[in-house]
């Protein structure tokens, strides 16, 4: 039974991918991307940018069709708020079988 990425691996995978899709973004954000990093108040993420996010993530991460809904959404409603620690989670779960 193969193991899943470790969780520094995957944080490191997250904060590359998030650092290039906002490389040309003009931000007010400086300081350096990490767990507490919050994806749409600090980065400026929307829906579309997220969606974007997701393909990247697999990319990164080498899956596919992984249950992203459970990150998004909570109690039926879609989440005012994702940071990368909890993107990370998610997916060290997901990916962990």
């Amino acid at each position: 039974m193969s193991k899943g990425p470790g969780r520094t691996e995957i944080v490191e995978k997250l904060v590359a991918v998030l650092e290039d899709m906002t490389q040309d973004w003009d931000l007010d954000f400086d300081a350096p991307l990490g767990e507490e990093t919050r994806i749409v108040e600090d980065l400026g993420f929307e829906s579309v940018d997220l969606m974007q996010l997701i393909v990247a993530v697999d990319q990164a991460m080498g899956t596919r069709n992984l249950p992203y809904d459970e990150v998004l959404m909570e109690d039926g409603s879609y989440v005012n708020e994702i940071t990368v620690g909890r993107l990370a989670t998610f997916v060290e779960k997901a990916t962990a079988n």
